[in-house]
């Protein structure tokens, strides 16, 4: 002990002698020795120089200050301010519950328009089949008169039973005492019903008896030009549409049908 005593005032006169600020505590260093130590043990890896203890202590200090800083902002950001992907994936699903809304109402307009539809034709069906069975019932009495086979032959028609139908209406046409004008819609039926079961020759034949009763029946004309076009008689097909739109100049069906057979024909150099 008596050595160290000597050793510690000559250390002291030293540093007396250099002029440093005798700023050392034993207590303290011996209390901070461990810290000093394992401070200064700290290396820059990325330089490869030793590091202060007191550059550490300030670099520990900034990191924390802007980690604290950081999550400051980001517990303070706005709902307003959601990250782009958030905002995007919202709209879509708001577009995509929209998408379904509307496939699904467009899906329910389209079955209930075919529910409409097959409601209306199974209605039909039933009154045709009601109106043939009585009419039927007359004519099977022997009693039946000429507007009654023409009823049942275009109820007949209606129902696409076409050999019954000419049937009917040839027995109509052959009974017929009415007006001429009711008699041409009577041969305008008649050579539906053949130009229906591919006999074109004969519903010619109707359809100008059709015309001939009654020259401005224009549904008449317009299936003389069909009857003639299925014969492979354009120009009188021609004829017949065009007699059909000096009738009625607005005649789509006519039209269509002329302006085809033109084009037809033109490429044929035959017009």
């Amino acid at each position: 002990r008596p050595r160290r005593a000597h050793a510690f005032a000559f250390v002291m006169s030293a540093v007396a002698f250099v002029g440093l600020p005798a700023r050392v505590a034993a207590p303290r260093t011996a209390a901070r020795g461990t810290q000093v130590s394992s401070r200064a043990a700290i290396t820059h890896r990325g330089a490869g120089a030793l590091v202060s203890p007191a550059r550490v202590s300030v670099l520990d200090r900034r990191t924390t200050g802007a980690r604290s800083r950081l999550v400051t902002k980001q517990r303070a950001l706005p709902p307003s301010a959601l990250p782009a992907p958030t905002l995007v994936a919202e709209v879509a699903d708001g577009l995509e519950g929209g998408i379904q809304f509307l496939y699904l109402g467009s899906l329910l307009a389209i079955l209930g328009f075919a529910g409409f539809i097959i409601v209306r034709q199974v209605l039909i069906r039933r009154e045709l089949d009601e109106s043939a069975k009585n009419m039927g019932e007359r004519i099977r009495a022997g009693d039946a008169t000429a507007e009654e086979y023409f009823e049942m032959g275009s109820i007949m028609l209606r129902k696409k039973v076409y050999t019954q139908a000419v049937r009917n209406l040839k027995l109509a046409a052959e009974m017929w005492q009415g007006d001429q004008e009711d008699l041409a819609q009577i041969h305008n039926a008649l050579g539906f019903g053949y130009l229906s079961t591919d006999k074109f020759a004969e519903s010619v034949v109707e359809f100008k008896k059709a015309v001939e009763l009654q020259p401005g029946y224009v549904t008449a004309w317009n299936n003389l030009g069909d009857a003639l076009e299925q014969l492979n008689d354009r120009k009188g097909a021609m004829g017949a549409y065009e007699e059909s739109l000096v009738l009625a100049p607005g005649n789509q069906v006519a039209q269509n049908r002329l302006e085809d057979i033109k084009r037809r024909l033109s490429r044929l150099n035959q017009l």
